[in-house]
């Protein structure tokens, strides 16, 4: 690995990853614990959403006052939230300060409070932002999208079940802090400008003590249903197609991710130029991939008049299909500059950099380079795309739409 990169791995199964970008004063971290919502107790959704709000009500020496104190003179920005495999918290902030507040997420992790009146807040904002799912119904078919094709816990709504988040206990949520949070698969990531060294040695002073049993492997079912209709009382219906794919791991990876780029990336891609351009069908279209650990899925999404959701239903799914037949060379170079340019702009962010090497670390078990990606994305030709393309056509798919009326369901 260059002198950009470092790794580490600690006796008890933690590892720490870093990316040194001398031209940065800031720097960020990403710290991701292996307590998503696919960890959740079985009757208990939203678990991990509550717990990810109430580690901060307090931890260590601090009240939840003093650690909201702390935090803010150390100028942090901050983030925590519950994606499917992790539970994830980020910070940025000048370099220093960013090093210095490891003691402070070591005492979150480890050493939280978990009272019972932080509990009772925490669940109810956990409560008022499902229910605010509601009103965001483009949000809410995506969720339920997830729900529907991905095999159960993985699909789960992170946010949690409405029933289950209020029959949920301060007792079952310290019982999945003590199962869940422990080093062994954690991952600490920070990218900035920092001394590795001292880096390392800071986390070892924290958390290198750290201990705790690995939690049992998850055991997958089927999803539920490949098309699924939500009555939902509005002037537009909002669609969401999902089809499996290929895992980031694959060799094929970089052009099935053009491809991708080509069919749903922008305002040149074919959904939005096909679909809302030429037929006036809806007012937004997308398609991207998807990625969980083992699973790879494209997904899109159209919002439309309620008029107009049978064609556009019908043409997203000609299109989708219509992309085994291959794309053009100049799709090919305006899907290969997004792509590029994206990859750019991540690399002039901390934090992004943050997340990105400790994605990676989870999904391929090393740390891509910049370069790299760059490289891979340069050296894929038409004739691989294309032929990836026939070799990979749309399998079943996962159709959920939200609206006033059901629409007829094929592809």
């Amino acid at each position: 690995m260059s002198e950009r990169y470092f790794q580490h791995s600690y006796s008890n199964g933690l590892t720490l990853l870093g990316e040194k970008m001398p031209g940065m004063q800031s720097a960020a971290m990403t710290l991701l614990v292996p307590a998503g919502a696919a960890s959740d107790p079985p009757e208990a959704s939203g678990a991990g959403a509550v717990l990810s709000d109430l580690l901060f009500r307090g931890a260590g020496p601090r009240d939840s006052r003093q650690l909201t104190d702390y935090l803010d003179s150390l100028g942090l920005q901050r983030s925590s939230n519950v994606g499917v495999h992790h539970m994830r918290f980020g910070c940025a902030a000048v370099a220093d300060k960013v090093v210095e507040a490891l003691g402070a997420y070591a005492d979150v992790v480890r050493r939280p409070h978990l009272p019972e009146d932080g509990f009772r807040a925490a669940r109810e904002l956990a409560l008022a932002a499902l229910a605010g799912l509601e009103d965001e119904p483009r949000q809410k078919v995506m969720v339920l999208l997830r729900e529907r094709h991905f095999p159960w816990p993985l699909g789960r709504n992170t946010m949690g079940r409405k029933q289950e988040l209020e029959n949920l206990t301060l007792e079952c949520c310290r019982a999945h802090f003590g199962r869940m949070f422990q080093p062994r698969g954690t991952i600490l990531a920070v990218a900035g400008n920092i001394d590795f060294a001292r880096l390392r040695d800071e986390v070892e002073r924290h958390f290198g003590d750290w201990t705790g049993q690995e939690p049992a492997a998850l055991e997958l079912r089927p999803p539920p249903g490949r098309f699924h209709h939500e009555q939902h009382a509005s002037e537009q219906t909002h669609i969401g197609l999902a089809y499996p794919s290929i895992e980031e791991t694959h060799p094929d990876y970089y052009a099935m991710r053009l491809a991708v780029e080509a069919l749903g990336g922008g305002m040149s891609a074919r959904l939005f130029t096909e679909i809302r351009e030429k037929r006036a069908l809806v007012y937004n279209v997308w398609a991207g991939y998807s990625s969980l650990k083992g699973y790879g899925s494209i997904m899109g999404y159209a919002g439309t008049s309620n008029d107009r959701a049978q064609a556009t239903l019908d043409t997203f799914i000609v299109e989708l299909h219509r992309l085994a037949e291959g794309i053009a060379a100049d799709e090919l170079e305006r899907a290969r500059i997004g792509l590029k340019a994206s990859t750019i702009m991540q690399g002039e962010s901390t934090s992004a950099r943050a997340g990105a090497i400790a994605h990676d670390f989870f999904m391929r078990g090393r740390i891509r380079t910049l370069d790299e990606i760059k490289n891979a994305i340069d050296a894929v030709s038409l004739d691989q795309v294309n032929d990836y393309l026939r070799r990979n056509r749309p399998g079943e798919m996962t159709i959920v739409t939200v609206g006033p009326t059901p629409l007829r369901m094929g592809g």
